[in-house]
């Protein structure tokens, strides 16, 4: 597998659904395993510095919250 770019950016909304997707695959045997959009729209208003993504070509591959 090649990887053409890895980047290091902050959380933004759009990024929902792969982070639920991520939380939800990790998290697998919690019975709440994700953070609704609401909880995540709040992380990211409050402290958007905070919310970071790292993408590899584009695609979300992890977060800090």
């Amino acid at each position: 597998m090649q990887i053409d770019n890895i980047e290091i950016t902050f959380l933004k909304i759009d990024d929902y659904e792969d982070v639920k997707s991520a939380m939800i695959e990790v998290y697998a045997s919690m019975e709440y395993s994700y953070w609704n959009e609401a909880h995540i729209k709040k992380l990211i208003r409050k402290f958007p510095e905070g919310q970071v993504a790292i993408k590899i070509d584009g695609d979300l591959a992890g977060c800090a919250l």
